[in-house]
């Protein structure tokens, strides 16, 4: 066989993946303007006759069948990317139902099926083909010398697809480069109707993508963060183009958009090119690299234009991706206390080998303290009262913003500031004028933590006769027998009682008799069938009795507290429209119209509408309930100052401290792939700060804390580097030591910590649950299961712990002296005495994963005493390092 069959095969590739789209398209009816163009094109080339051509080119009879086979795959699984692929780009923007493609027009659509792609088999009249092509573009006079200038390297004219389309009134350009990985030389062609042959490409694919650092599906976010990467991107993607595929087609794919929107501009077919919003795609049989940019920032893109249409040359990419290193040595060196010692350890490993690197520590001194007092300065232009510390003048602030005509307040302090104790002080200093209080969280643990915080410590009672809590969760529901259920908490009343069609449990029972309908239905002698059970929502109840409570005058004191996963997607929306039914009685769907005097019946007796979503960004549905919840206050106009309430809608999250991302990624409930914001930091970041904004139309505020809880921080790095060299010869089982090594180095520390007299108590912070367990078995192995007893030693923390173990939990809370816990179990508590944590950095989901070591670093706290002492942190990161030993001065 010879090398050109692996081209011939990619450029089936690419014509599978266009017949895909085109295929979306026709099945979907999308409006576009191209017509039977493609049709026309289609008919005129025929598959047997393009395979015949590519099999004639090898000689013998099994190599010939083995070649058809290949032809055929590669078709059909273009076919099923490009059909794939346009759906979920589709449904990304949000067009993703059929009445939502009403919206939708393709405006430009460009590939091809003649000349090369056709195999020779399709001949055409290249500059006419391009005229037709470019005709969609209405009203544009092209002409052969166009043509020639955008058929040039790099220009839009070569790109292998190449969309421009209108959703409601919004442009995009997508731009996908494709290849084939799978096929490089003659020796790759073999005969996958063995399974042996295919698992040993099935684990090709797989060593290459393990290869992959976990930041590399990560998306980076530069619309709202005001920088510039263009600069600097030439020696980057120069650096990176050679043996990564993807990356090279992107950088193509990016090439061809900055062709495109330069020939858009020039020809002003749309009114404003700077909303355009560009999607390059660099797309392999094996996977794909993106970039998303909106057209202000096209010098991004030029970038890629100049890249491909100039540097091509193989000594470029050495000396560029030396100069890559060197550059990211020099921002490292400067991102740690003697960060030149600390890289220059990292790039000391030896290969093919595991390697501990040395403990680099440094500690931080230059942040402000939680339990430190606010500056004056700080205190007058805040016009803050007293003088208070940190945690306290966050209090006042959101205190004083609950009474203000700002609907939204955004809570972006660190964990642990008091974001939930301050509205829960609010609420208690103006019970007399009614209140409903709404709080949502994925933490169903947290949910419950807040009716907590309603009571007093010495009684274990509500703090107030009238205070009505509850909140529900699907067993709940199915031990009713699938009724409208809820468990509530009140002073006044102990029994179950029923409010229209909503059971009221008293929460205070906690081993309820199970009453779960039998699933199981006798269908004959010896059959039986799962029949199912129908059960009301968790939503639908809530709302239900938040409904009759209301309704029923004689609660004016709510709370009411559910999970974001508690949203569901139905055939009829999703299950935040039970919403709708808590202020029914006063709107009339009909007339679509709100009745002010019943909503001032309400208002008179609940003043305080407060809604808040506590971190929004840690579960898919925190955005939609925000979305839902907005669209309920405009409908039922509860910001309106004529219907009386003081309505706030309140949203908590750590992982969010910038107006423009919360414009950016709150105000839209379209999916979003992974992604770490950052941005460059300010010249003098305010340790306490507001801004005011606006958010969906209506005004907004921002209250933003940055402090710890410690006079001076201790930061230990435990680096362990599994040095590898890259082979498609690879296991799906890894057998590798590197586990087991971290596991012993961070079993080391915590045999430390358990001997010092000086330490009351350290919090273990590891994802895996299983570890969790080694660990605890492997010390009780050591010391003797005597000395190292559960809730009087140690702690464990978890997702599925009983109601018996949070109970348990709490009551040990401050006197065992270690505490492991997961992601699961890290919200929500407070561990005062603890001044040593040790985190393993987990190594999958890196994005939610950042945002929960933050929060894991913040649960030693809440003691003024110690959180004014010393504090420590060890970081354990191991990690697999892969090298290409193929060439040295690439490699290097």
């Amino acid at each position: 066989m010879t090398a050109k069959i692996a081209d011939d095969l990619g450029r089936l590739f690419e014509v599978g993946f266009n017949i895909g789209i085109l295929s979306y398209i026709h099945k979907n009816n999308l409006k576009n303007r191209f017509g039977n163009l493609y049709r026309h094109e289609l008919e005129n080339i025929k598959f047997a006759k393009i395979k015949k051509r590519i099999v004639d080119k090898v000689i013998s009879k099994l190599e010939r069948e083995i070649a058809e086979t290949w032809c055929q795959f590669f078709l059909q699984k273009g076919f099923l990317s490009g059909l794939n692929f346009f759906r979920e780009y589709l449904k990304s923007l949000g067009c993703d139902e059929i009445p939502k493609f009403r919206h939708l027009e393709i405006l430009y659509y460009q590939c091809r099926f003649n000349g090369d792609n056709s195999i020779g088999t399709h001949e055409i009249n290249e500059k006419q083909w391009f005229k037709d092509v470019l005709s969609q573009l209405e009203n544009l006079e092209i002409t052969s010398q166009d043509i020639d200038i955008y058929k040039g390297r790099g220009d839009f004219l070569n790109a292998d697809s190449l969309i421009l389309l209108k959703y409601r009134n919004n442009y995009r350009v997508l731009c996908l480069d494709l290849s084939v990985f799978s096929i490089h030389t003659d020796e790759d062609i073999q005969n996958i109707d063995y399974v042996e042959i295919i698992r040993r490409l099935l684990l090709r694919d797989v060593s290459y993508i393990r290869s992959k650092s976990v930041f590399s599906s990560l998306r980076i976010d530069t619309e709202s963060l005001g920088l510039d990467f263009s600069p600097s991107l030439k020696e980057y993607f120069t650096a990176f183009k050679a043996k990564d595929k993807e990356s090279a087609k992107l950088i193509q794919a990016g090439s061809y958009i900055y062709s495109f929107c330069q020939f858009l501009e020039k020809t002003t077919i749309i009114p404003n090119i700077s909303k355009l919003v560009c999607n390059a795609v660099g797309y392999s049989d094996r996977s794909f690299n993106t970039i998303s940019i909106q057209a202000d920032n096209l010098d991004i893109l030029q970038t890629c234009y100049q890249i491909y249409k100039h540097h091509n040359r193989e000594e470029e990419i050495t000396n560029a991706r030396y100069r890559v290193l060197q550059q990211i040595k020099r921002n490292a060196s400067k991102s740690f206390e003697r960060g030149e010692e600390f890289v220059k350890s990292l790039l000391e490993i030896t290969p093919d080998t595991i390697n501990i690197l040395p403990r680099h520590t440094e500690t931080i001194t230059d942040f402000f303290n939680s339990v430190a007092t606010v500056p004056p300065e700080l205190i007058s232009s805040l016009g803050l009262t007293g003088n208070p510390n940190f945690r306290q003048a966050h209090n006042q602030l959101i205190k004083k913003y609950l009474l203000s005509e700002h609907t939204y307040i955004f809570l972006t302090g660190n964990p642990g500031i008091g974001k939930t104790t301050a509205i829960v002080d609010f609420l208690k200093n103006y019970q007399d004028e009614g209140f409903l209080l709404f709080y949502v969280s994925p933490r169903k643990q947290v949910n419950l933590d807040i009716i907590e915080k309603f009571k007093s410590q010495e009684t274990g009672k509500l703090v107030d006769d009238r205070i009505f809590a509850i909140n529900t969760h699907s067993n709940l529901i199915q031990d009713n027998r699938g009724k409208l259920s809820v468990a509530y908490t009140s002073n006044q009343h102990k029994n179950d009682f029923r409010l229209g069609d909503v059971h009221f449990l008293n929460s205070e029972t906690v081993e309820r008799k199970s009453r779960r309908k039998d699933r199981f239905k006798h269908i004959t002698d010896d059959t039986f069938q799962d029949i199912g059970q129908k059960t009301k929502g968790v939503l639908n109840s809530i709302c239900e009795a938040l409904y009759n409570l209301i309704s029923s005058e004689q609660y004016n004191q709510i709370i009411a507290t559910t999970s974001t996963q508690s949203l569901k997607k139905t055939d009829y929306g999703d299950t935040l429209n039970h919403l709708e039914k808590i202020f029914c009685d006063a709107y009339s769907t009909p007339e679509n119209k709100v009745f002010p005097e019943k909503m001032r019946n309400i208002s008179h007796r609940i003043k305080h509408l407060l809604i808040m979503i506590d971190e929004i960004t840690g579960d898919e549905g925190g955005v939609e309930f925000l979305d839902g919840i907005q669209k309920i206050v405009k409908r039922y106009q509860l910001a309106n100052p004529e219907n009386g309430f003081n309505t706030k809608i309140v949203v908590a999250d750590a992982s969010i401290v910038d107006k423009n991302v919360i414009r950016q990624h709150l105000e839209d409930t379209t999916p979003e792939p992974n992604k770490v914001y950052f941005r460059t930091a300010a010249a003098n970041i305010q340790p306490l700060s507001v801004e005011s904004f606006t958010f969906n139309n209506l005004p907004a505020i921002i209250i933003n804390t940055n402090t710890y809880p410690a006079r001076s921080l201790t930061i230990n790095y435990q680096i362990i580097i599994e040095s590898c060299r890259v082979t498609d010869k690879i296991k799906l089982i890894d057998e590798s030591d590197l586990k087991k090594i971290s596991q012993e180095e961070i079993f080391k520390e915590i045999q430390i910590l358990l001997q010092k007299s000086d330490v009351e108590q350290f919090i273990v912070y590891i994802q895996d649950k299983s570890k969790l367990s080694e660990f605890i078995d492997k010390i009780k192995s050591e010391l003797g299961k005597d000395n190292f007893t559960k809730y009087i030693h140690y702690l464990e923390i978890h997702a599925n712990i009983s109601e018996y173990e949070k109970q348990e939990i709490k009551k040990y809370q401050e006197s065992a002296k270690v505490v492991f816990m997961t992601a699961s179990g890290s919200r929500g508590l407070s561990f005062p005495k603890a001044r040593h944590i040790l985190v393993e950095i987990p190594k999958f989901e890196i994005e939610k994963n950042l945002m929960e070591i933050i929060q894991v670093i913040y649960r030693g706290r809440g003691n003024d005493i110690i959180d004014n002492q010393d504090k420590y942190l060890t970081f354990y990161l191991a990690e697999r390092s892969l090298y290409y030993q193929d060439n040295p001065e690439i490699s290097r």
